[in-house]
């Protein structure tokens, strides 16, 4: 107990992470020490004391890390020259971010038990995601992935015959398109997300939003319970409402085959959305529907930065 009592409760739960997630962004260190001003100067104190090390912008366990937490070489990373390993996992330690100070659980993929392997090649989802005790299977594709990348991971989901929630974590919204069928499966909801600082803080606090409350404040009418399939709420105008702060794929999907299948279809939808998500749903549906969008700082998406 030496060493831990040489550090801060706070340092302590900066190993913890590295311990069970292998990585940690440095920025989202601030996240723990709940800091946007000395976060730095607090992991550089670790670094100097050899708690853990630095590898880019992230940081790593280090021996005395390892020593606090009584364990011999578990958060130790061997492939360190392996790029593309180090790049996967760099990945998984950003979304695992989800997980400080929320109701977020997130379970790497190594950790995932093998009755729930469903591919006998190389896994490309990156973990599970646990928010108020439901299962989304995750996936991330970087802005470097090729289309060889891209095409097996397709493949991994649509195999992915155990889950009906995934979350596509990108760092572009340019991989949604006819290529690759748009990124829907035919689950029951495909979200897919940039992945920026802001919209995990939105992720994290996704489900406390009254939708309800929220829609009769932006509209300043009263929302009734949609009748039809593809939208949630409805105006006594007759306008359609649909909620989809992060795009979803599968609702989306569901929308343009509608559309495709009813040209003459005079219902009025609108789509309620994040600005960033606007100009790709209006490409999906070629202007078939009015977006609007929402304010990030209404769903809890403000943060410093």
């Amino acid at each position: 107990m030496q060493e831990r009592n040489n550090i801060s409760k706070d340092d302590f739960e900066i190993l913890k992470f590295l311990s069970k997630y292998k990585m940690l962004k440095v920025e989202d260190a601030s996240l723990i020490y709940k800091t946007k001003r000395y976060y730095r100067q607090r992991v550089n104190k670790l670094i100097n004391k050899e708690y853990v090390k630095r590898y880019k912008s992230y940081i790593m366990i280090d021996k005395k890390g390892r020593k606090v937490l009584d364990e011999v070489g578990s958060g130790y990373i061997k492939n360190i020259k392996n790029e593309a390993y180090m790049e996967r996992l760099k990945n998984i330690a950003s979304i695992a971010a989800l997980s400080i100070n929320s109701k977020i659980d997130f379970i790497p993929s190594w950790e995932i038990k093998e009755k729930d392997k469903f591919t006998e090649t190389a896994r490309r989802y990156i973990g599970k995601i646990i928010m108020d005790d439901k299962e989304y299977l995750a996936y991330y594709i970087s802005s470097e992935k090729e289309h060889v990348y891209i095409k097996q991971l397709l493949f991994d989901v649509n195999k992915a015959v155990n889950y009906d929630e995934i979350i596509i974590f990108v760092e572009k919204l340019d991989v949604i398109n006819t290529k690759y069928s748009n990124l829907s499966f035919g689950k029951q909801n495909t979200y897919v997300i940039q992945n920026t600082r802001v919209n995990k803080e939105i992720l994290k606090k996704i489900n406390d939003v009254n939708v309800h409350d929220l829609l009769e404040n932006l509209y300043e009418k009263e929302i009734l319970i949609s009748d039809w399939d593809k939208a949630d709420y409805m105006l006594e105008d007759g306008r359609y409402i649909l909620y989809v702060p992060f795009i979803n794929s599968e609702k989306i999907a569901k929308l343009d085959w509608y559309y495709q299948e009813n040209i003459e279809s005079n219902k009025k939808l609108e789509i309620l959305t994040l600005e960033e998500n606007k100009e790709k749903i209006q490409e999906i549906l070629k202007g078939k529907c009015k977006i609007k969008t929402i304010d990030k700082d209404l769903l809890g998406g403000a943060c410093e930065k």
